[in-house]
């Protein structure tokens, strides 16, 4: 003989396939082959009964079921949010947001007026002739440059103004 059925026959025998007279002959002499298709049929004979008793579900019924708990779910859901959050809490709370953000700007803006106010200013030093100087300070308008200025300046404020440079230019030969 040719050897054993296959897997595949046996599919299609249970599928009402034929079979060709040569795997028919084989099935009817051979032992091992025939005890395989009686019980792949007798396990198929129970499998079809089953399928009999199980009733076909009702769709419709189970969509709708489902539909109906999942929007309860969403409904408790929001009624739980605006138990902590409702309406009437709201305004409460906007308000003393509101009254703690003017408290805190106000503090903050005449905290940093003091802390600027107590920032110590560095001592100017002055030397003799710039301790003689004008209070007036002498800013350019938009005509005229500020070498006008000092060209315009009469003989003793010209001769301050080169001893404040002197002074000036020595202060910075000290440092380096």
């Amino acid at each position: 003989m040719f050897g054993h059925l296959k897997a595949e026959d046996f599919v299609n025998l249970m599928e009402g396939a034929e079979l060709s007279s040569k795997h028919k002959n084989h099935i009817e002499s051979c032992v091992r082959c025939s005890a395989t298709w009686e019980s792949m049929r007798s396990v198929r004979a129970e499998v079809t009964s089953l399928e009999a008793t199980i009733p076909e579900p009702d769709w419709t019924q189970f969509r709708t079921s489902v539909r109906d708990k999942l929007l309860s779910r969403s409904i408790q859901r929001e009624s739980a949010v605006r138990r902590w959050t409702g309406w009437s809490i709201r305004p409460a709370v906007a308000w003393a947001l509101s009254v703690l953000m003017a408290i805190g700007v106000t503090t903050v803006t005449l905290w940093r007026i003091d802390n600027r106010s107590s920032v110590p200013t560095p001592p100017v030093i002055q030397s003799p002739a710039t301790a003689e100087l004008p209070a007036e300070v002498i800013e350019p308008g938009p005509e005229r440059s500020l070498f006008e200025d000092v060209v315009s300046l009469g003989e003793e404020e010209q001769e301050q103004f080169r001893q404040m440079l002197e002074s000036a230019q020595k202060g910075i030969t000290h440092r380096q």
